[in-house]
């Protein structure tokens, strides 16, 4: 006669927690990913303020062409304005650093003027991520 073998019905308990071992680091990597994408979402949104940021700063100094060649738009990385105050330029320069503090965290900017080329320098972030363009006036 033969004897029967006697099949194993359902998983055992080694094969379980091999699976739930796999399941763990499929989960961690599918975090790992979408914080990583979120991540990146935030700095492409922040590059884009800046450059429209840069933009509304230099449609200011076209807007005031004569005064702009004359470096009266220069902002230093303190945030000290060459415009005096109650200057078109002075209200201008503080309203652009203003809308930097409010649209970038830890916006700040310069501006500098020299030989018709204007120079402009955005930074976030306590200056871990910069963005610089220049431009003829």
């Amino acid at each position: 006669m033969r004897k029967r073998l006697r099949r194993a019905a359902g998983f055992s308990l080694v094969e379980v927690l091999i699976s739930m071992v796999i399941l763990s680091f499929a989960l961690l990597g599918t975090a790992a990913l979408t914080a990583n994408g979120l991540k990146s979402t935030n700095d492409s949104s922040y590059r884009s303020q800046a450059t429209f940021l840069a933009d509304d700063i230099l449609d200011r100094m076209r807007a005031n062409i004569s005064k702009a060649r004359g470096g009266q738009y220069n902002i230093d990385a303190s945030g000290n304005l060459t415009a005096g105050p109650g200057t078109l330029e002075y209200f201008d320069g503080k309203e652009w650093l203003a809308s930097l503090k409010d649209a970038l965290p830890g916006g700040k900017g310069t501006v500098k003027v020299a030989a018709g080329v204007a120079t402009i320098a955005i930074t976030w972030d306590g200056g871990a991520t910069a963005f610089t363009t220049k431009s003829q006036l």
